[in-house]
């Protein structure tokens, strides 16, 4: 489900944990600043914007925005977290890849990880731009939220639980998802997902055609 943008990412971006992938460097980091280029050059002209719309959504100059699309500059996570909130995404959608091209394989390690601003402890496991399709894996702890407010935005998203039991705001309704139900609606619809429990909760969560 779209979170809303985690207000810890720079801390959460530059910090290393067990399970957090090696830093890129040389040719690695070339084609990872490369990537976030196009993905944001996807991203705006998803949402039918232009560099000059882009650049007063986020006060950026179009000198600069025109480098970081064309990957000529290693943009400062400052300047990724006002890209990321102009075009509706977390700023890790900037960094998600699909597997090598040699392989169908995202490993553990090379998934990006975060924690939105409602306290959801959330992994990129799949993001398929060119499919329209986003996969996590959220984990909830006791009385967090996807986001701190209901959200809304482009395309359905499905959701499975797969431990503890979720609370689903939609609308005025509230609906209740214990382990192995099923949550699908439209996206446009104000939604807030919350573990109101004293127990962990986690799920599946699928976005379609978001971006």
């Amino acid at each position: 489900m779209q979170a809303s943008t985690p207000t810890s990412a720079d801390a959460t971006a530059t910090s290393a944990g067990p399970d957090a992938a090696p830093m890129p460097d040389g040719d690695d980091l070339d084609a990872v600043v490369a990537g976030i280029g196009e993905r944001i050059r996807a991203l705006r002209q998803k949402n039918e914007l232009t560099l000059q719309d882009l650049a007063e959504r986020t006060s950026l100059s179009l000198s600069m925005l025109s480098t970081v699309e064309r990957g000529r500059t290693t943009a400062s996570l400052g300047t990724l977290h006002a890209i990321a909130r102009a075009l509706g995404v977390q700023i890790t959608t900037l960094f998600a890849q699909s597997g090598a091209d040699d392989s169908p394989i995202v490993e553990f390690r090379d998934q990006i990880r975060d924690v939105t601003d409602g306290g959801l402890h959330r992994r990129t496991a799949a993001y398929r731009a060119d499919l329209g399709i986003e996969v996590y894996v959220d984990d909830f702890d006791p009385h967090t939220s996807h986001a701190r407010t209901p959200s809304q935005h482009p395309g359905d998203e499905i959701g499975v639980v797969l431990e503890g039991e979720l609370e689903l705001q939609l609308g005025g309704e509230i609906f209740s998802a214990a382990a192995g139900d099923v949550a699908q609606f439209s996206a446009r619809r104000a939604h807030l997902v919350s573990n109101v429990s004293d127990r962990p909760a986690r799920a599946v969560w699928i976005n379609l055609r978001r971006l």
